[in-house]
Order: C-alpha cells, then structure tokens, then sequence
C-alpha cells in the first residue's frame, strides 16, 4: 500500500539526487509556468498567434501505466505553419533494450538504446523547448500519462497537463468519417507521411493533420486555444471519438 504523501516524497528524492546546474533549470521553469497563470494566458492566446508543439513518443511497449520513452520528436506549429527551424528529437539512454518485437516497430536497436542521451538533460532540454505551448498528439492520453510519469521519475516534478487530441478534434471537425488512425487522417486528406513510427516523423504527420484542424477551426469561428479545448472537452463528454 501506498500512501498519499509517498509520490511527493519520491520525486523530493529525485530531485535531490540532480546535479546544481538541473536543480536551477528546474526553478526557472517552475517560475515561468507560475507566470501562465495555471495556464489561463495560454488558453486566451489567438489561434493565429498560439505556438503549439506536434508531439510523438516512442515507447518501450505499449502499456502507458509502466513503459518508459525510448524517443521524443516535436515540432513547433506557429502562424498556421510548420516551424521546421523549431524541431526537438532525441533517443534516450535505457538501461536495457526493448524486446526484439519492439525495435521491430520503431527500428531504434539495442545499441542505440544503450548509447541515447541522458535523460534528465533531454527532458529539462525538452521542457525548455517546450516553452509555453500546448502539446499535440493523436490519442494523447498516452503520450501525456507517459510523459508525466517520465518526468516524475527523471527529474522528480509534475507539470500541468497542456494537451490537444487529434484523435477527439479531427473527427469533431470532419464528422462522418470512418478514419480511426493517424495513417487513415493523413490518407483521407492526401498527406504523404515522411515515415513511420519514427518519432520526428510522426511529430511531422501530426502537425500537418494540426495545420488542418486550425483552418477548419477559424473557419467555423473558433478564435482561441480555449475554443479549441471547450470543443475537445465537448467530444469527449459526447463520448464522440474515433
């Protein structure tokens, strides 16, 4: 059994074993996510103006409750356009290999693995990086759960979850479809995908598939980013998603 005060008294341990240098990085963006106001600014900003992040993790597996990141991609979406100056990817260092099933899906392999970059650099680099966006995913309530557990036992911290749904906003925006993956989003409108279960690549998909849904949203009279998470949130009490 668990107690309540038991995760917080975890990552204060993780926290304690970081270097000074990630201690202070940590603080400073502690400081900055207290300046969003519990992200209230974030969700008044403009559509036109509002710097999102597409988003893909690869993972060890597909359990969201105990597998661990293997690779993060993210590009920037800002002004209706891909930023591609603006582009986070890393493979981070495992203490052991995924199973021989898994890098058959990603093509990361064992040394790969082995050799990635550290990851409390990686994740304070990605925060950073992050800066003060919403993140985009398709079926984010994996890449979120997995995203906060990593950064609870990396760098002992819980962030605010600032997430869309594809997968919820795509079919609100475009009912009728049969669509169900990200592979049957791109075809329905024509995008070739410059890969597959490659994490940057998947990031590119999903921000060509986020450049759509902001067309359609404007079109349709949404102006904000909370506009965009009332008719996510309005999906899901629906129980509307494919």
């Amino acid at each position: 059994m668990r107690w309540p005060w038991q995760a917080r008294l975890d990552r204060r341990r993780v926290r304690a074993t970081l270097a000074a240098g990630a201690r202070a990085r940590l603080v400073a963006l502690k400081r900055r996510e207290l300046g969003l106001g519990s992200g209230r600014r974030l969700r008044q900003t403009p559509l036109a103006l509002a710097r999102f992040l597409a988003l893909d993790l690869e993972t060890t597996g597909p359990r969201m409750d105990r597998d661990r990141v293997i690779a993060v991609g993210a590009i920037a979406v800002a002004g209706r356009a891909l930023v591609h100056g603006e582009a986070f990817a890393a493979v981070l260092r495992q203490a052991s290999s995924s199973a021989v099933d898994n890098i058959l899906v990603h093509q990361i392999g064992g040394q790969q693995q082995l050799a990635g970059l550290d990851p409390v650099a990686t994740w304070l680099a990605f925060l950073e990086f992050r800066g003060a966006s919403f993140a985009v995913a398709f079926r984010a309530e994996f890449d979120a759960t997995v995203l906060e557990r990593e950064l609870e036992l990396t760098l002992g911290i819980r962030v605010p979850r600032r997430f869309l749904d594809l997968a919820v906003l795509l079919p609100a925006l475009f009912p009728g479809t049969p669509n169900d993956t990200l592979e049957d989003w791109m075809a329905h409108f024509a995008l070739e995908p410059i890969g597959r279960h490659e994490a940057l690549a998947d990031a590119y998909s999903t921000g060509q598939l986020l450049l759509i849904v902001l067309d359609a949203a404007q079109r349709l009279g949404m102006r904000t980013t909370g506009d965009l998470l009332e008719l996510e949130a309005a999906q899901r009490w629906l129980g509307r998603r494919r």
